[in-house]
């Protein structure tokens, strides 16, 4: 039986998309998000055509695992991300599965058509979500459909050989994907009988090790890029936070700040905890003495001016975002602050300009879009407002409200307007897509 098509594995990704928001949690802080796709997209940037749009998730589940779908969706868990040590053993695992898509392996590996691959991963999902005997069964079919889909030797040697060659080209340290098959490799002898999940599809041998280490000399002395602080230990202080694990996050760093008092990314972490635990006082302290040491830190810069907007300092709070921007003026999560910072303040208009710029910027989260939706509705553009919603909808792959948004959009704005030609293409793709 042939594999799917190209065109095949994009419906196969958008429908697990459907599928898995019933039964997975997912991570949607705008920092989460936009760590995981800025890292993501950075990779994709140097790696060659893309013959569909790449999308990124976290879902929020301990367990040491990711994977790839046909068509271009990649999904983290938490677990994985609490697990590793640095951000680039996080490039190191995107570029690998980044590679199993564009390398078509799962097709490879399986060889099933669109529909029964579909099914057994859905298999896999299945297990998540029933109780007693009914979830045993369950899991066991998802561990037979996990196998059936395990990547053979040859392909996973594959994927870590070019996807170290991606990362170290996008500016990542290749060392990291050496060091988090390390990782993988001390949660196997750990856990001999509870195997992680990502090894059950992606297992570990020496002889993975000893061609990431042959990968790594072959590619010289790279030269790669280190943000400090790492943007890893800001999105495990999220996660901590989201696990109830705050106090215990926020006390660690207090106890870092107590033996570092002069360290700008123990004082700019020990900020970002206390505002994610509501110390908002606290948080400005933290944030404004890591400043002083570290003046030109764009994200350190953000996070103030989003503080600062919260404690309504709206001219500190423009001050820091704008000098964020241009420090790093292709930031979506930069605009997308400055945006709540100018509705806070009432300027509508404002606020749309920089949605829109984070829109740009971002095409495929939906956050800009869904902020856009909601000012043209205070500025009684319904027209605009209805589209907007209906993107947001859309990149959320709820085709039949996105429908519903972009008729309304339609009538109000009218069919031969500029406006009205591109909800015509939209509405006129998800009738495509209904089929």
């Amino acid at each position: 039986m042939a594999p799917p098509s190209e065109d095949e594995e994009v419906r196969i990704s958008r429908e697990f998309r459907r599928e898995a928001k019933k039964h997975f949690k997912f991570v949607t802080h705008p920092e989460v998000e936009r760590y995981i796709d800025r890292l993501g997209q950075r990779i994709l940037s140097v790696s060659g055509p893309l013959p569909y749009d790449y999308r990124f998730f976290v879902v929020e589940d301990s367990q040491l695992n990711a994977f790839a779908v046909p068509g271009g969706s990649i999904y983290f868990y938490s677990g994985l991300i609490e697990r590793a040590k640095t951000t680039s053993e996080i490039a190191g695992v995107l570029g690998h599965e980044i590679i199993h898509i564009k390398g078509r392996h799962m097709a490879r590996s399986s060889g099933p058509d669109a529909i029964s691959l579909l099914s057994l991963i859905g298999m896999v999902l299945l297990a998540r979500s029933g109780g007693g005997a009914q979830a045993a069964g369950a899991v066991g079919q998802a561990i037979s459909a996990t196998r059936q889909i395990a990547y053979g030797r040859q392909l996973e040697l594959e994927a870590d050989t070019l996807g170290a060659r991606y990362m170290a080209s996008a500016g990542f340290d290749p060392n990291g994907a050496l060091g988090f098959l390390k990782t993988l490799d001390e949660e196997r002898a750990l856990n001999p009988i509870d195997i992680p999940a990502y090894l059950m599809t992606h297992p570990v041998s020496s002889e993975r090790v000893a061609n990431m280490q042959q990968v790594i000399r072959s590619l010289g002395n790279p030269v790669f890029s280190v943000e400090e602080p790492d943007p890893l230990k800001k999105i495990q202080i999220i996660l901590k936070m989201d696990r109830s694990e705050g106090a215990a996050a926020l006390a660690a760093y207090e106890k870092l700040a107590a033996e570092k008092p002069n360290s700008a990314e123990v004082l700019y972490l020990l900020g970002f905890a206390r505002h994610l635990r509501g110390q908002l006082t606290q948080a400005q302290q933290s944030y404004e003495q890591a400043r002083e040491l570290s003046p030109n830190n764009p994200a350190l810069l953000r996070d103030l001016g989003r503080l600062y907007t919260q404690l309504g300092n709206t001219d500190g709070a423009e001050a820091a975002l704008l000098r964020s921007l241009e420090l790093q003026p292709k930031e979506p999560l930069t605009y997308l602050y400055l945006g709540e910072l100018h509705e806070k303040r009432n300027d509508f208009r404002s606020a749309a300009g920089a949605y829109q710029n984070a829109h740009n910027l971002s095409p495929l989260w939906d956050k800009p879009p869904y902020h856009l939706g909601v000012v043209y509705g205070k500025l009684d553009r319904l027209g605009d407002a209805y589209y907007y919603l209906g993107r947001s909808l859309l990149l959320q792959d709820e085709d039949e409200r996105a429908f519903a948004a972009f008729e309304k959009a339609a009538k109000i704005v009218g069919a031969s307007s500029p406006r009205g030609q591109l909800i015509r293409e939209e509405l006129k793709s998800l009738r495509v897509r209904r089929k």
